[in-house]
């Protein structure tokens, strides 16, 4: 079983010395991110707070999960080291725009040893507290070495990826063993841990936090600025199509040109998932000589919006964006990923449109429907045919929208109860000095 854990670190081990030579471009662009990620950070050591408590989100999306958690934690240990660790550089900016007032906000160290050595040298955690997933052995190896419990939040593991661990059984096993406390969001998340090896007792079944970051992060006076610096009308109705992959990118797009003809006034605003996708997406507009402009543009003051087509070249302002559109569809849907966001416009007040590919978002989609606030649509003609009917009974879609703010409710709380589950694993801790860490090194070493 220490076999393939040992072979890991000594892999790694070998690959943090190459590492700064393959990162050196990316190390000159972004200096803070990814000095931070190799576990150099400018900042001193935390260990004067306490309890110490080590957060960690992997992109956008856990972040959301992370702000409810973090403001409550807030407010119940008002003296705790809250650090929260970020894997994305999209990730990163997002999450020191929205919650350093309550924490401290770093890049999440590589895999390596040495620079997990670094960053635990500075942290002193008395708990991490993974949201959603990222199982890294060394990781792991570390907090079992230096007596640190493991605590996940929100937690996610799909059948596909449950059979890949599985293949590495005695590389991952004894990471789901290790965790105190395992909070799922659905019972297949449950199911998939336990079968790699989690303790059954240790598991629940909470859903995600993120549904409660949803109300806490509406804003309506960012709704109207982003009103005024798109001059949207509100007899002009919207289309906000959000998460967009692969070929959903030009699906939205021809359902979009289908229905200006019956609502000439019709304003498009389309977000890929990845910004990879706007080129393709300006390629078919061009072809079909469709006026278009980037919202980067337009909020840089260079360009008024003056075409029925916007595409959304930045991340982290989609959940705003929603709150502007009549006609909102969710993807990540009508392609085979699973789903994406699809209650993010339920926060709004508005209902959603979606496609058959729900794998991620099951539990979500059951509450929309149980409260008639979504539509399920089979693919892109089906799509164009609701729409075509909705966009002459907008006045009818909308009282269907206040059915979504039931379901988020529904789905709410979920955060007070999870922070719940770190003040039991606060308390079961024995308290340690400062040094405690060193003297945990010095020994092991």
């Amino acid at each position: 079983m220490e076999l393939p854990r040992l072979t890991y670190h000594f892999i790694s081990n070998f690959l943090e010395l190459w590492a700064p030579r393959f990162l050196s471009s990316r190390l000159q662009e972004d200096p803070l991110f990814w000095q931070g990620r190799l576990g150099y950070y400018d900042l001193e050591s935390t260990h004067d707070r306490t309890p110490r408590i080590w957060l960690h989100a992997a992109s956008v999306g856990e972040v959301t999960g992370a702000l409810p958690i973090v403001r409550t934690l807030r407010e119940r240990l008002p003296d705790a080291g809250i650090t929260l660790t970020v894997t994305t550089p999209q990730g990163f900016q997002f999450a020191r725009t929205t919650l350093s007032q309550w924490a401290q906000i770093l890049p999440f160290p590589l895999d390596f040893p040495a620079a997990l050595e670094r960053t635990l040298e500075i942290l002193q955690p008395d708990l991490y507290v993974a949201l959603e997933g990222e199982f890294w052995p060394n990781l792991f190896r570390f907090l079992e070495r230096h007596q640190i419990p493991a605590v996940l939040l929100n937690g996610q593991l799909s059948a596909r990826s449950a059979s890949w661990y599985a293949l590495f059984e005695s590389l991952f096993q004894p990471i789901f063993k290790q965790f105190i406390w395992l909070a799922m969001h659905s019972e297949e998340d449950r199911n998939n841990v336990v079968r790699l090896g989690a303790d059954p007792g240790s598991t629940c079944v909470l859903g995600s936090s993120k549904y409660d970051a949803l109300l806490l992060r509406k804003d309506p006076e960012k709704v109207l600025a982003w009103r005024r610096m798109l001059d949207l009308a509100s007899e002009f109705p919207v289309l906000v199509g959000g998460s967009l992959r692969r070929l959903e990118c030009i699906k939205l797009l021809e359902v979009f040109h289908s229905l200006q003809q019956v609502a000439p006034q019709l304003i498009g605003i389309f977000a890929p998932r990845h910004m990879a996708q706007i080129p393709e997406m300006v390629r078919w507009l061009d072809d079909h000589k469709i006026a278009f402009q980037l919202l980067s543009q337009i909020e840089s003051r260079r360009e008024r919006r003056t075409s029925s087509v916007v595409l959304v070249d930045r991340i982290g302002i989609l959940f705003e964006l929603y709150a502007l559109g009549d006609l909102i569809f969710c993807g990540g849907t009508l392609e085979p990923f699973g789903g994406h966001n699809i209650l993010e416009p339920a926060a709004w007040g508005k209902p959603v449109f979606y496609g058959p590919h729900l794998q991620k978002v099951a539990d979500e989609h059951n509450i929309l429907q149980a409260f008639k606030a979504s539509f399920l649509v089979q693919d892109s003609d089906d799509l164009l045919g609701q729409w075509s009917y909705w966009i002459q009974h907008l006045s009818e879609l909308r009282r269907i929208g206040e059915n979504a703010k039931g379901a988020l409710l529904k789905l709410s709380g979920v955060s007070a109860r999870q922070v719940e589950i770190i003040m039991t694993a606060l308390s079961k801790r024995p308290p340690r000095d400062a040094g405690a860490l060193d003297k945990e090194r010095n020994r092991s070493g």
